[in-house]
This record gives structure tokens, sequence and C-alpha cells, in this order.
């Protein structure tokens, strides 16, 4: 109710003008993937050869436009899955994204359910279609052991992203100034940090805990190409620190681009033993002090582009890690149609040398997508 009042009260100091124009939008995608797996002999018992998954996409929104200067949107975004590894959406497998925007000259406030300012602004390793180092979905062909979401628990023993997606799309109230020299400034509060998109278990005893999050993204013209770059703090429930930077080189039709994250706690470990097991397991929380950083580059001619990645994560304590190559092509046939071709290698190490706790391999993966 709190959330809804306060979405009423910008709406009602928003300018208004009978002349000003309310407009409507809709689009969405379904994409289907098929990919068969190899993996190193003593793991093979562990693992499907064969794997389909599916996922699907809704975007709505209405936008009340004053003039050049003033709008705002109402957004609901919908989405679903099907036989993913880890279920991550909002409602495990399936979830929504309910927020609002509004732009004036002052900036862009943003309330509801979106990534923080630090994944909206974050510059890293090139992506293609399907197929990415961050959240990867080649976990959904080789699992991986240090990445655990299902419907009991949660439990990330390496970070699975460079961008800061601890808190994922929790509700939040974001800002980000108007640009200047090519520079945008944005904050975001998490009242809760909470959500299944994120890496936070439901039963931690912080998991109901706020967080802070800060960060600058800077864009430079040096003439025969074009430079971003990230930088990014954040802290949740007083004591997990967070920090990543990155950068992306554009020029002609190739894109270079790099990151790293760093997690750590600082003060008091605020780690606390739970009687289920089940629930929280031995190092579900581990992400919460290690690293990663990734790096790639992508070439794109007409309506096709192929890329090449590596993404490696790195717990701090123990001998977890996590890394992931990853080959991409994608050719749009049409506006409608997309057509994905790629293939992974991947070296998922656990805290022990036991089988279970271990993954190594590769896949090949292709699929489609429909956008309308």
């Amino acid at each position: 109710m709190k959330k809804l009042s306060g979405i009423i009260f910008t709406i009602l100091l928003f300018p208004y003008s009978v002349q000003a124009d309310w407009d409507y939008e809709i689009n969405g995608s379904a994409t289907g993937l098929y990919g068969f797996s190899a993996l190193e002999h003593r793991f093979r018992d562990f693992e499907h050869h064969h794997q389909g998954t599916g996922d699907f996409h809704l975007n709505t929104a209405a936008i009340y436009t004053y003039n050049d200067d003033y709008s705002l949107s109402l957004n609901a975004d919908f989405m679903g899955g099907i036989d993913h590894n880890l279920k991550n959406y909002s409602q495990g497998t399936w979830g929504e994204e309910v927020y609002t925007i509004m732009d004036a000259p002052a900036g862009r406030l943003m309330i509801g359910q979106t990534s923080n300012v630090a994944a909206q602004f974050h510059q890293g390793a090139p992506t293609v279609g399907a197929f990415s180092t961050n959240d990867s979905r080649i976990v959904d062909f080789i699992s991986n052991p240090n990445w655990i979401r299902n419907k009991k628990t949660a439990s990330f023993a390496t970070l699975n992203s460079t961008a800061l997606n601890t808190d994922g799309t929790a509700p939040k109230v974001s800002y980000i100034t108007p640009e200047f020299y090519n520079t945008l400034v944005g904050f975001s509060y998490v009242p809760d940090a909470y959500s299944r998109t994120g890496l936070i278990n439901k039963f931690a005893h912080y998991s109901r805990k706020d967080g802070y999050v800060g960060s600058i993204y800077h864009n430079l013209d040096i003439g025969w190409g074009e430079l971003s770059a990230s930088v990014a703090y954040a802290t949740y429930h007083n004591d997990d620190k967070e920090f990543s930077t990155g950068a992306q080189f554009r020029t002609g039709g190739w894109i270079i681009g790099g990151s790293w994250r760093k997690t750590y706690i600082e003060g008091r470990d605020s780690r606390k033993t739970s009687l289920s097991l089940e629930r929280t397991p031995y190092l579900f929380d581990n992400y919460r002090e290690g690293r990663a950083w990734d790096f790639g580059i992508s070439y794109e001619i007409g309506p096709y582009t192929t890329s090449l990645a590596y993404f490696d994560a790195r717990a701090d304590r123990t001998r977890n890690r996590s890394q992931i190559l990853l080959y991409s092509n994608q050719y749009q046939i049409n506006k409608y149609l997309d057509f994905y071709l790629g293939g992974g290698y991947v070296r998922f190490r656990g805290n022990t040398r036991k089988t279970a706790d271990n993954s190594t391999g590769w896949a090949a993966i292709t699929g489609l997508s429909i956008n309308f």
C-alpha cells in the first residue's frame, strides 16, 4: 500500500495538460533453445546429454507525454521459463516486473521492480542473442554445482555476474541525473534486498534488510571509436560491500569489453548457522567474499553477429570457481525471427574434489527467437 501511495503521489505532482498524449506499447519474444552436452568421463552420470529450454517475455507500457521534457510511463513486464536449471524469475518459473519511470529536466526517477543503477549502467564483455557470460543460461545444459536456485533454496558459492545483481529486481527507488559531459550518475535504494532474481537466500537472517547502490557511467567519442565505462559501489545489510568496474570500446562493427567485480564483508561476519541445511546449505552465501571478471569481443555485419567471451568467478576463502568460455552467433532472419547457434566450454570447481561438487565439459546450443 505504501508503494502504491508513493506512485500515486508522484503522478499527482507531474505536470498535466489536456493537450498531453497517452501512448501504449506492447511487445515481447518467445525463445526456444536445444543443446547437446558432453562432459568429462567422471561427470557423465550427473547430466542429461540432450536438453531443451524455453523463455517467454511480454512487455507492456502506458506512456504519458507532457512535452519534450516531461514523460511518465507505467510498465508491467511478464516472463516465464521452461526447464531452466536456475529457477530465478521473481516467482520461480515465471515472474513479473511492475514499475514506473518519470523523466524530467531534473533527471529520471524509477520506482518498482527494476535492476539497480549499477546493473543498468554496467559495461563488460559484449553478449549476443540468448547467450551471455553474466547469469549465463549455459547452466541449463551443464549445471553448475556452485549455483543453485530451486523451489527449496538458493545457494551461490561463487558470483554469477560481474554486474551488481545481488538484489536482482527487488522493488526499489532509483534516481539518475541528467547527462552532463557525457556522464550519468545514479543511485538506488532497496528497502528489502531479497528477490528470487538476485543472489540472497530467502532464509538468511539478513534477507529482509536494505541496500544502497551508486554508479557512474561515462561515454567518450575518440574519433575512430567510442569508449564507454562504468564504476559502481554497493552496500547490503550494513556489512556486505561490492565494487565493480567495466568498459567497452566500439569501432565499426567491433565491440571489445571487459569488467571486474569484488565482494567482501567489512567488519563482523554476519553468517549464522541454520537448523535447516536444505534451506541454507553449506556455502549458500559464499558469493559474499569473492571476485569475478569477464572479457569478450564481438563483430556485427548486417544481420549477423558473432562473439567470443570468457567469464571467471572465484571465492576468496574456498576453492570454488566457475569458468565459462562462450562462442555465440546470431542471425536476424527478419524483424520477427532470430536464429542462434553457439557453444561453450565450462569448468565448475566445488569446495571438495567429489564428483558431485564439480563439473567440466562442453555444450553445443541452437535455437530460435520470435519477436513481436
